[in-house]
């Protein structure tokens, strides 16, 4: 079994969590639609973050056109969301919704292995540590779980070239602000089973998502990170 059909299997364990938090008239309503809709696009590397796209939007509807010519139609109806797709569709409340978006969405993307090299937006830094130009940074740490928080850093790592020169100089940031892959580190079986094992852990078992879902958490960690900061400063 290749790794895209192990984290497939996988995607679809938290499917059926999700469909099991449903109403009961729900789930005899929606369970072979939703079955459907996450075995024939869990494939498709552009319909998951579309769609959440369009729900970060405040989109009322959205048109989406897949990768094999299927039509998706996202509608938002008050605090229901519907998504029609092969002349069948379900409709889920927000938490629901965003939740087996965003799960299936960190199940199915690709995790960069230890040693790599990537450029990240300057605009992740506080304002006094900006620059003009994208930061080289190498990936040293990854699933990084702040204490207290139901959310994880997906990456944490060290400037280049300069490496940890001091304590507490770990970078931690998401998928979304990396801009650009510069350098690819090793990969084996034992990184792919790893990283099954750990998506199960934290996705599927701990129900934990990713900071970059949760702006919640985003805001309250800052405000933890700005205040040591100050109180280093006195």
């Amino acid at each position: 079994m290749n790794e895209k059909i192990k984290l497939k299997t996988l995607a679809m364990e938290k499917v059926a969590q999700v469909i099991d938090s449903l109403s009961n008239e729900a789930k005899i309503r929606y369970r072979v639609a939703i079955n459907e809709f996450a075995d024939v696009y869990l494939d498709d590397e552009l319909v998951f973050p579309e769609l959440y796209y369009a729900y970060k939007q405040e989109r009322s509807s959205y048109e989406l056109q897949c990768t094999n010519g299927d039509k998706i139609i996202y509608r938002r109806e008050h605090n229901e969301h519907v998504i029609q797709f092969a002349q069948t569709y379900f409709c889920l409340p927000e938490e629901l919704f965003v939740l087996l978006i965003t799960s299936c969405m960190e199940i199915m993307r690709e995790v960069l292995p230890l040693g790599t090299v990537v450029e990240l937006n300057p605009l992740h830094f506080i304002p006094e540590h900006q620059t003009s130009s994208p930061t080289k940074v190498v990936i040293t740490k990854r699933f990084i779980a702040p204490t207290g928080y139901q959310t994880y850093f997906p990456y944490g790592g060290s400037i280049y070239p300069v490496g940890e020169m001091k304590k507490d100089t770990t970078i931690y940031f998401t998928e979304p602000l990396i801009t650009n892959v510069i350098h690819t580190g090793y990969k084996d079986d034992m990184e792919e089973a790893f990283l099954l094992l750990v998506k199960e852990d934290f996705i599927v078992q701990k129900n934990m998502k990713s900071i970059e879902f949760s702006a919640q958490d985003m805001k309250r960690l800052q405000l933890e990170i700005e205040s040591k900061e100050r109180a280093g400063k006195r």
